[in-house]
C-alpha cells in the first residue's frame, strides 16, 4: 500500500478554503476603501488579516474559522459557487448582503474582518502620489 504524503493538519480540515475565503474577503474590503491599491500591498494586508487569525487564542480561532466557513459555503444556494471563487461584483454583493443582515453574526463577522483589514490597510506606508483610503464600512 502506497504511503500518502503527510498533510498538515490545516489543510485536512478544510485550512485552505478557509484562508482563500479570509484572503477573498479581504480584497473585497480593501477595494471599497483603496480601489488602486497596489497589489504587493493588497497582499500585504491579506497576510496581515491571516496572521492576526491564526495568532488567536483557540476559543476565538476556532469561532472564527467556523463563521469563516460558513460564510465561504453560504453563498453556494445564491452564486452556485463558493465565495471565494465569486466573480468580483458577486463577492461585493455577498459581503453587503451579510454586512446588511439581521443575523447578528452574520454582522459581527464582517466587522471583524473589517476592523482587521483596516489595522493591515493604515499600517501601510502612504505614498505622496496615493489619496487617504476612506473608513471602512463595518
Amino acid at each position: 500500500m502506497p504511503e500518502r504524503a503527510a498533510t498538515p493538519h490545516s489543510a485536512r480540515a478544510g485550512g485552505g478554503m478557509i484562508r482563500s475565503c479570509i484572503a477573498a474577503l479581504v480584497d473585497v474590503l480593501v477595494e471599497e476603501v483603496r480601489p488602486g491599491l497596489s497589489l504587493s500591498d493588497r497582499a500585504t494586508v491579506r497576510d496581515y488579516v491571516l496572521a492576526t487569525s491564526a495568532a488567536m487564542p483557540d476559543h476565538f480561532r476556532l469561532g472564527f474559522r467556523g463563521l469563516a466557513l460558513l460564510f465561504e459555503l453560504s453563498s453556494l444556494p445564491v452564486h452556485g459557487h463558493r465565495f471565494s471563487r465569486l466573480a468580483p461584483g458577486e463577492r461585493t454583493a455577498h459581503v453587503r448582503a451579510w454586512r446588511g443582515s439581521r443575523i447578528g453574526f452574520r454582522r459581527s463577522m464582517i466587522a471583524f474582518y473589517s476592523t482587521f483589514s483596516c489595522y493591515g490597510l493604515y499600517s501601510l506606508p502612504l505614498r505622496e502620489e496615493q489619496a487617504r483610503a476612506k473608513r471602512i464600512a463595518a
